[in-house]
């Protein structure tokens, strides 16, 4: 998925894209960070599709983004 489905993302076929293992091993640690604090409330869903499209479009910039997150 794109965007993660506990951040608004679907099963649609525009939110699927492959991935390479070297690009999930660096991206999916943001998922479940991104998650638990929009369930937190600390975390609104917009700007967790914002951050989840920065991180894997960019990936130079995840460690960033997840130390972002894990801070809020």
């Amino acid at each position: 998925h794109l965007i993660p489905l506990c951040a608004g993302g679907s099963n649609d076929i525009t939110n699927l894209w492959p991935q390479h293992k070297s690009v999930y091993a660096i991206t999916d640690p943001l998922e479940p960070v991104i998650c638990s604090k929009m369930a937190q409330g600390r975390l609104k869903q917009a700007d967790a599709v914002k951050l989840v499209l920065e991180a894997k479009t960019h990936l130079d910039r995840t460690k960033k983004i997840i130390e972002y997150v894990t801070r809020l």
